[in-house]
């Protein structure tokens, strides 16, 4: 189950999950022996989804090359099939029957393939690379785990052969009377001849009472067509504020009988606004109370099953706290489902981790990140817990190269998105003193600082220069904490001890909650994680020890903390 609800009740749906035939590949010449056609016999077994990190044997622990799977389904007859792969880390390329059907880049969002079948047993492989060099996003040295492989679902969906291949649906709210005017654009995808087809598109919700539809007759010719349906309905809207925020089916329909095709997406009906020291929800300011949040744990790794996303989430509200930022790459959508249904708030980031001009001067550097930009808005755009989307972190913005792919950056997410947009800048230091060239193209300004960590210091000056900077901005503390091994408490409170850790963030959730232009906070960061196995010699346990919880989900004494300072309530209320 890769989303919290059914996307089409038209399709068969085929789960690819389960065991995969496996070989590493650290020479890197799987493709010159032709695995793709002649798998070795000598392969392994190993589950899928599953970075081979976690789910192989000690040799694939650290394994950071070139990895091929191979399996095999049968399909009773013939028909048209929609292959998607929901993750891949990181370079990915896709052969079925022998024939090359996509390459792609980039862990963390979706491939898919449209193709005919024929009736019988029909062969998948895959190479997966999670190497990591001068041009790869994310570039060498980040400070969490490279995992590789085939770290989400993979679904082969049966579909006739004029099918809904996206639809997309944009809204204006009428501040007055709450009604949506909505228009919905549907990708019609035809793999066979010109034929008229109705199209139709629904608002699904018991309240509603079939007032919101739209459909039209229309010809469908081979390859994509969009049509354009505009409906309208009176809404409620979702909040974070809600114990049980409002969400409504979208369902968009080519065809009739036998022969139609849905593909149902949810939304929630809100807006987002920014002023000089607030960002508003529906036109009330919230405050951002949140933690910072990697996919991983010591069994599962980048895979994050959905009792484990639960739990993560039962763990982040009872501490009272309402947001989430997805450092550093987009999460699993799943995830972003049961933020919508919790009514958590999320900053959705891309892995733009620490590059400087020169990095994004490389060939193919930024078209990477512009393409995964594309695709992860493109994926979760209908997630109403998505506040912002971020576009970088900690990059060299302080220099022009950096300055120019900020602003390509930032073009391509406003064509795409009216949500406002931010970036993480560390480039403010407690002694006040700061350049940021980057953050006039964004919203509002999120802010990463380690005074008392990694420098002496107080956050009061670091805010100061970024305020002075950019006075019109709200600003939102993205990164700040202090590691701590779990269990280790001490009588002086010492670096690594979990009440200096404790002492640490609670200093700086009360400046930051007594300060007026600070909209909110995210902790470093939810969990200990995995950290770069070359790090082991200045990461205690090859791990970012700044979690407020364990790998385990155990609660340190900064937990603790935060959920006495918070009241429990996490309303975000300012």
């Amino acid at each position: 189950m890769h989303r919290t609800f059914e996307t089409s009740t038209t399709r068969r749906q085929h789960s690819l999950d389960g065991l995969w035939e496996f070989v590493l590949d650290p020479a890197d010449d799987g493709l010159d022996a032709g695995y793709h056609g002649d798998f070795p016999d000598d392969a392994d077994r190993i589950d899928v989804p599953a970075p081979w990190n976690v789910a192989g044997d000690a040799a694939e622990a650290e394994y950071e090359s070139p990895a091929w799977y191979r399996r095999t389904f049968d399909l009773p007859e013939e028909t048209t099939g929609v292959l998607t792969f929901h993750g891949v880390c990181h370079d990915a390329t896709v052969w079925l029957d022998g024939e090359r059907v996509a390459s792609h880049y980039g862990g963390h969002t979706p491939i898919s393939v449209v193709d005919d079948f024929e009736a019988g047993t029909h062969e998948l492989v895959v190479r997966a690379d999670n190497t990591r060099d001068e041009r790869s996003i994310p570039r060498p040295g980040t400070d969490w785990f490279p995992y590789g492989g085939i770290t989400r679902e993979v679904v082969l969906e049966v579909v006739p052969d004029i099918f809904v291949e996206d639809l997309r649906v944009e809204y204006e709210l009428d501040d007055d009377s709450d009604r949506a005017a909505m228009t919905a654009t549907v990708t019609v995808r035809n793999e066979g001849e010109t034929a008229d087809r109705s199209v139709s598109v629904e608002l699904v919700d018991e309240a509603l009472e079939g007032e919101a539809e739209a459909d039209t007759e229309t010809e469908i010719n081979p390859g994509t067509t969009q049509i354009e349906l505009d409906l309208e309905a009176d809404v409620e809207r979702w909040s974070p504020h809600d114990e049980d925020p409002q969400l409504y089916t979208v369902v968009a329909t080519v065809g009739s009988g036998d022969r139609a095709d849905e593909l149902r997406e949810r939304i929630g009906f809100r807006t987002v606004a920014v002023t000089e020291t607030d960002i508003l929800v529906n036109g009330d300011p919230v405050e951002l109370l949140g933690v910072n949040r990697h996919e991983d744990h010591p069994e599962w790794g980048h895979t994050q099953p959905l009792r484990l996303q639960r739990l993560d989430l039962d763990v982040i509200e009872d501490a009272g706290m309402n947001t989430v930022r997805t450092s550093h790459y987009p999460n699993h959508p799943r995830f972003l489902d049961c933020c919508d249904e919790r009514g958590i708030l999320v900053l959705e980031e891309i892995p733009y981790w620490q590059f400087d001009a020169d990095r994004f001067a490389r060939e193919g550097v930024l078209e990477r990140g512009e393409t995964t930009l594309r695709e992860m808005i493109g994926r979760d755009r209908h997630h109403p817990s998505v506040l912002a989307w971020s576009l970088t972190n900690e990059c060299a913005n302080e220099e022009e190269g950096v300055r120019e792919a900020t602003e390509k950056l930032a073009d391509v997410a406003r064509g795409l998105d009216d949500r406002p947009l931010t970036l993480a800048s560390n480039n403010y230091h407690p002694d006040g003193d700061g350049e940021d060239l980057c953050l006039e193209h964004v919203d509002f300004v999120c802010m990463n600082a380690y005074p008392g960590w990694y420098q002496e210091g107080d956050y009061a000056d670091v805010i100061e220069g970024v305020r002075e900077d950019f006075p019109e901005m709200p600003i939102v503390a993205s990164e700040f904490g202090a590691g701590a091994v779990f269990g280790e408490r001490t009588r002086e409170n010492q670096k690594w001890s979990e009440g200096y850790q404790a002492d640490f963030v609670e200093d700086a959730v009360e400046t930051f909650r007594e300060t007026e232009c600070v909209a909110g906070f995210t902790i470093w960061q939810y969990c200990d994680t995995r950290t770069d196995p070359r790090n082991w010699a200045t990461r205690p346990k090859t791990k970012n020890n700044k979690g407020i919880v364990d790998e385990y989900r155990r609660p340190k004494e900064a937990y603790n903390r935060v959920r006495d300072l918070l009241g429990a309530d996490g309303d975000g209320d300012r």
